[in-house]
């Protein structure tokens, strides 16, 4: 019931040109980590030559760019807004890329991946709510800088307090990547955690991940049927016009019944 955002490497045109072949809610083309420094120039001209979607985003750092103030505006302009920004620190940072393109409106997906750029998060998301699609933590990266075993162990409490911060200001969180393309089981794991913290989506890597993600069922047979069965009589009520319910004796609120709609409601997008 995650959403998938399929990162393509921006470089790689064999990858491009089967863009569409993917299965995936949300594709990112990628001119971060995944492209060399020696490919940077290639893969702007690759990635402004592809036909873009509605639900294509593109990314590119800000910091330290590769690519000059007119580039990443064009960029900006090609993917009509829908950027990744990763290793944000500041909301000077999000000023600076909104003044670079004045006339067009932002939908962000940032990168949390040190440890300042956490601690500012809640200030980043009230300043820029409106501009912002999701967040996410880049792992990997974080870990490192903290010095801490990648693990999910490691990570839940910063996963909870950004994904609290997420849900404060009505915004996505997004799953990191997982890097293990053989440890399926790990996969499904994290996939489901993410999903009881609350996340809307995943990130994803691979074309196999693409695929095991697919298969993935969030709830157990018996909490499927329960849900089938409450979402039966509850589904008719009008959102202005839910009250407190008594059903196969517990009790549903509205939030309770908010969270059965929503759920049923990706279970009939995905066709279960």
């Amino acid at each position: 019931m995650l959403d998938s955002y399929f990162f393509i490497p921006g470089d790689k045109k064999k990858y491009l040109d089967k863009i569409n072949d993917l299965n995936a809610d949300y594709i990112v083309i990628d001119l971060e980590d995944s492209v060399s420094l020696t490919n940077k120039q290639m893969a702007f001209d690759l990635v402004n030559s592809t036909l873009i979607q509605n639900n294509f985003f593109i990314r590119f750092q800000l910091i330290k760019s590769n690519y000059t103030d007119n580039q990443l505006i064009k960029l900006i302009k090609h993917f009509n807004g829908r950027i990744v920004l990763p290793k944000i620190e500041s909301v000077e940072e999000i000023y600076w890329i909104k003044n670079l393109v004045k006339d067009i409106e932002l939908s962000i997906i940032l990168l949390f991946e040190n440890p300042i750029s956490i601690l500012n998060c809640t200030e980043i998301l009230k300043t820029f709510k409106k501009n912002i699609h999701a967040i996410s933590i880049g792992s990997h990266d974080f870990c490192s800088i903290m010095g801490i075993k990648h693990n999910s162990e490691n990570l839940i409490q910063y996963k909870r307090q950004l994904i609290l911060n997420a849900k404060a200001f009505n915004i996505d969180f997004i799953d990191g990547v997982n890097v293990d393309f053989n440890n399926f089981e790990l996969f499904e794991n994290e996939c489901k955690l993410a999903f009881d913290l609350g996340a809307n989506g995943k990130f994803l890597i691979h074309p196999i991940q693409l695929k095991e993600f697919k298969k993935i069922k969030y709830l157990s047979e018996t909490e499927l049927n329960d849900l089938i069965n409450i979402y039966n009589k509850i589904k008719d009520i009008p959102e202005n016009e839910i009250e407190v319910y008594v059903i196969d004796n517990k009790v549903y609120e509205k939030p309770h019944i908010k969270r059965i709609k929503f759920i049923m409601g990706k279970l009939e997008e995905n066709n279960f």
